[in-house]
């Protein structure tokens, strides 16, 4: 039998960062090694693994993969770089216990196991690409992103034309996902469990300013049109648009001068924004503002001439609610055993709000110690992963085994 604290310890050696965290990027070997672990832990007469066109992972039982209604339970494993142990990995170790104690079942639905790919959207700079790609929301601009070597997403994946075309290689009715909570609600409130109402949403934008690039010791300072200097200056501003507004927040997590020399004037600079809010109206508000705030910026001293800026969109995620029914029954569920929970809305990013755009969907997490996740620091109490595969299993069963009916 399988135990996602056996798994999870396996999965942990997997990393291009030996003792400074998990470093998995999406579509790298390092992926491909812990998609390759999961199987030879799973594989067993009565299972198949299955892909489709983005490289999704299924690992179903024999009538799931002939047409049969499936349940799947799963997450991601690639993560971000040098990030934690838990992230992602949880979900999918949970769901491979689950997937093993359910699969030789015959009363029922089949329960199968999913792993998306690049869910934490680290190297293509996006996010949740897997399981857009499962819901059929796939784009051109999606494929063509690119990655710092300038490799476009549609160079890695096993069939472009199918991610914009897709064919799910199996019927799901209903995806179960656990997590670690990456924030500190259910450690104050002392709470095993989170049932999570709904995701946020995610817009990520470019900021590029366009300058020109010259000589930095003899251009002077008011011949210059440095294009990092407003793009600095919009940054600097970002905390501001969001006073005010609750569950939102506001980030650039990445900026860049070109060429990127000290003795050169930056003739372009690229900052990576990104607004998350629990609805679509908040985002659009923060998004509004942040126009109002790129048009109000003003050349740096009198007499210079201010790089033009321009906003590039890059990837959206709409805010997702969960499935009421599957929470009642997760509810009930917590309720019998008188387990502590809490209902929660998340406002980080997770593959179950794309899977909601195909089949019922469903969420729970556990405590993270201290709040810490996308760090090598981050944990959860060992008594917590076990208490996930437990719930999960039970919750899973109970829904499977009611025969839970597909959106119409």
């Amino acid at each position: 039998m399988i135990a996602a604290t056996d798994l999870l310890r396996d999965l942990e050696a997997i990393t291009a960062t030996p003792g400074r965290g998990c470093t998995r990027l999406a579509y790298t070997h390092h992926e491909d090694a812990a998609h390759e672990l999961l199987w030879e832990r799973l594989e067993r007469p009565g299972l198949l693994r299955l892909r489709d066109a983005a490289g999704n992972l299924f690992v179903v039982p024999a009538r799931a993969a002939r047409g049969e209604p499936v349940v799947l339970v799963g997450s991601h494993l690639d993560t971000v770089i040098e990030g934690g142990r838990l992230d992602g990995a949880l979900g999918v170790a949970v769901a491979a216990q689950v997937v093993d104690a359910l699969f030789a079942r015959p009363e029922g639905m089949p329960v199968g196991l999913v792993v998306f790919r690049d869910e934490e959207g680290v190297r293509f700079r996006t996010g949740l690409f897997g399981s857009k790609v499962f819901a059929g929301l796939c784009t051109e601009r999606d494929l063509a992103a690119t990655d710092a070597d300038g490799i476009r997403v549609r160079d890695v994946v096993p069939d472009a034309a199918g991610c914009l075309a897709y064919q799910a290689p199996v019927r799901p009715v209903a995806y179960f996902e656990c997590h670690i909570e990456q924030g500190i609600r259910l450690i104050e409130r002392q709470r095993r469990i989170g049932i999570v109402t709904g995701m946020v949403g995610i817009r990520r934008v470019e900021l590029v300013g366009e300058g020109v690039a010259n000589h930095a010791g003899t251009t002077e300072m008011h011949r210059r049109v440095d294009a990092l200097v407003p793009v600095a200056a919009v940054v600097a501003r970002l905390p501001a648009l969001v006073e005010g507004l609750a569950d939102t927040v506001i980030t650039c997590g990445h900026i860049g001068a070109e060429p990127g020399a000290p003795n050169i004037v930056p003739g372009t600079a690229r900052a990576l924004i990104e607004i998350r809010a629990a609805d679509t109206a908040t985002i659009e508000a923060v998004g509004r503002r942040l126009q109002a705030l790129i048009a109000d910026i003003a050349p740096p001293t009198p007499g210079t001439r201010l790089a033009s800026l321009t906003l590039r969109p890059v990837s959206e995620v709409e805010p997702t609610a969960t499935d009421a029914s599957l929470a009642e029954a997760l509810e009930g569920l917590l309720a019998e055993r008188q387990l502590a929970f809490e209902r929660l809305h998340s406002m980080a990013g997770h593959d179950a709000q794309h899977a909601a755009h195909v089949c019922r969907s469903g969420m729970f997490f556990i405590p993270s110690l201290d709040g810490i996740s996308h760090s090598p620091r981050e944990g959860s109490r060992e008594e917590d992963i076990a208490l996930a595969g437990e719930v999960m299993l039970a919750w899973v069963e109970r829904c499977a085994a009611a025969g839970v009916k597909s959106e119409e």
